[in-house]
């Protein structure tokens, strides 16, 4: 997840609360016109306008030229249409085995789920299923008999291993392998750099990348023989890194570059392997529930060096944390995870599937992160480090004004 602060809104600390108010300088204005979708619609504009006025130059300096442009131009444009449109081949899930991680909940739940109602012998893999977790216990009431859990703890090699032994003892006949191995168990790390402890970094790492890696080796032998596929969900923080988000971003870029690696050396084998990027979807899952959210801010507070805490102050602190609390739980994020588990469908159903999705909540979404994602970094910074008047400073900053 990338934190950004929406610029038309100021939060400011009252008496020990937060509250959220629209403050707009002349500054904010200037800043509010390079958002995303603001300069989208100038870019199209620009775009549209410029192609037209060379079609209509060249339709009066040389009609060839300018017929035989015109033709390519709606053709490429046809072309598009038509293979978006087109009816897309998909696999049967029959006699078709599926590995899932972190199916307790969120989009690990929800794929189990949708896969077996496709026919795929499914087998999720849950943190809690050895432990009466309420997540396992629905998916075996709700879902058919060829729907097993299998406990597995991505950071553990003694239950990683058990797994692979019970998939394999339980494919389904005539199976030479596992069609599909799907990483999707991961934790959130919030917080400025300096406020997360060593232990935390080394924990989401663990759990995001290292697990990723270890599932993914331990479950390879079975996928190539297979000729399955490998499905990894990252997020659109392994693409652009934003405040308050470094120890989450960081594990999904290492794990962009894993799955690159990893597609190149599967082709020999005929391999796939797919990304999927969910965007702003963090209320879809169990990942700021409030209680984790007060877990996460409270082990910030106690873990961080006295040093850092003087220099940031407890103020700058509150108020930084009350924002990444009402950005991941306000209403630019989805509640509905659909899209994202309609793209892990189609990563681990369509017979040629693309290299990554990314999903988005909405258009703006998606708009925000091809911003972020191509545009030059000194226009994007404007978008996720514009601070305004009157927010808290750290407190060693205010003495030096």
């Amino acid at each position: 997840m990338i934190v950004t602060i929406h610029d038309s809104f100021k939060v400011i600390r009252v008496t020990g609360q937060v509250n959220v108010q629209h403050s707009y300088s002349a500054r904010e204005r200037a800043v509010t016109m390079l958002k995303p979708l603001h300069l989208f619609y100038c870019a199209s504009l620009l775009g549209l306008t410029t192609i037209s006025g060379l079609l209509l130059l060249l339709y009066h300096c040389a009609p060839v030229l300018y017929y035989l442009c015109t033709g390519i131009l709606l053709g490429s444009v046809g072309y598009c249409v038509v293979l978006y449109m087109a009816p897309k081949s998909r696999v049967s899930g029959e006699g078709k085995a599926v590995f899932i991680t972190g199916c307790d909940s969120g989009f690990g739940f929800g794929l189990a789920k949708r896969l077996d109602s496709l026919g795929f012998t499914v087998f999720a893999g849950c943190l809690l299923a050895d432990s009466g977790g309420e997540g396992s216990k629905k998916l075996r009431a709700e879902c058919s008999s060829r729907l097993s859990t299998v406990q597995i703890d991505v950071t553990d090699d003694g239950q990683v291993q058990a797994a692979v032994r019970q998939v394999k003892d339980r494919l389904p006949t005539g199976s030479k392998g596992l069609y599909a191995l799907v990483n999707n168990a991961g934790v959130w790390q919030p917080g400025e750099i300096e406020w997360v402890s060593m232990a935390a970094y080394r924990r989401v790492m663990e759990v995001n990348t290292f697990g990723t890696v270890r599932v993914t080796k331990a479950f390879l032998p079975l996928v190539r023989r297979a000729k399955g596929r490998v499905v990894n969900i990252s997020s659109v923080g392994g693409l652009c890194a934003g405040p308050l988000a470094a120890g989450y971003s960081m594990t999904k870029a290492a794990m962009e570059f894993f799955s690159d690696a990893l597609r190149h050396e599967m082709h020999k084998w005929g391999v796939k392997v797919v990304i999927v990027e969910p965007s702003s979807f963090a209320r879809a899952t169990d990942i700021v529930l409030p209680a984790v959210y007060k877990k996460f801010a409270e082990d910030l507070r106690n873990n961080v060096e006295d040093v850092v805490k003087e220099d940031y102050g407890m103020e700058y602190f509150d108020f930084k944390m009350e924002q990444l609390r009402l950005y991941a739980h306000g209403e630019g994020h989805s509640r509905n995870p659909t899209a994202v588990i309609e793209a892990m469908v189609d990563a681990v159903t369509l017979t040629t599937p693309s290299h990554r999705y990314l999903v988005g909540s909405s258009f703006e979404d998606y708009v925000t992160w091809m911003w972020l994602g191509y545009f030059p970094t000194r226009w994007t910074g404007s978008t996720l480090l514009a601070e305004k008047e009157g927010d808290p400073k750290p407190a060693m900053l205010k003495k030096n004004y």
